[in-house]
């Protein structure tokens, strides 16, 4: 595909101008026996791509144990949103909300007395271990090395937490893991 712009217009993908309906599929909710089915059903109804959370806490069972196999298979969705035609809009958080246990972020962050969701060097540790395995993965499957990943969201509904404190700060600090492992797409805060 190559070049991804997003500007307030909207998107440039490959050089032309595009308007894009996006509706949310979550790997994570659905068996993996209807990836497809739901991919191909998003698809008839007119959509052009699929935003997606990425779970960290549905990913690392365990400090320092992770998981991408069988329902978890993450890269495996991707090859196949892109397979069904489907860009992608991939939110790996760290946290997601998404009514999910602990807005994704494992449940072993929360007993600790990092300040979570901020720019904190020991949380900031730990969401490098989760972006060390989830950014590789999505800059796999970006458009601009011919994948589906045209944009990519770190964080979500940050303005409505109030614990952090330093707010630029945390979202700079994102912002360069994310180029430190070279997402060139469109990096958005929701």
């Amino acid at each position: 595909m190559g070049n991804v712009c997003l500007d307030r217009d909207g998107f440039t993908l490959g050089g032309k101008r595009r308007v894009l309906l996006v509706g949310s599929l979550f790997y994570f909710r659905v068996p993996r026996a209807h990836w497809r089915d739901r991919m191909e059903k998003l698809k008839l109804a007119g959509y052009h791509a699929l935003d997606v959370y990425f779970p960290w806490n549905y990913h690392e069972l365990a400090p320092g144990s992770w998981d991408f196999a069988g329902e978890r298979d993450a890269g495996a969705f991707l090859d196949l949103a892109q397979e069904t035609g489907l860009y992608v809009v991939a939110r790996p958080g760290p946290y997601i909300c998404s009514e999910w246990d602990g807005g994704g972020l494992p449940a072993w962050l929360f007993a600790s007395d990092m300040r979570i969701r901020d720019n904190d060097p020991a949380y900031l540790r730990q969401v490098s271990a989760w972006y060390d395995r989830i950014l590789p993965l999505l800059r796999e499957h970006s458009a601009t090395r011919g994948g589906c990943v045209i944009a990519v969201q770190l964080e979500n509904e940050l303005d409505f937490y109030s614990g952090t404190r330093d707010r630029p700060g945390y979202i700079t600090a994102l912002r360069d893991m994310a180029q430190k492992h070279g997402m060139d797409v469109p990096l958005l805060c929701c």
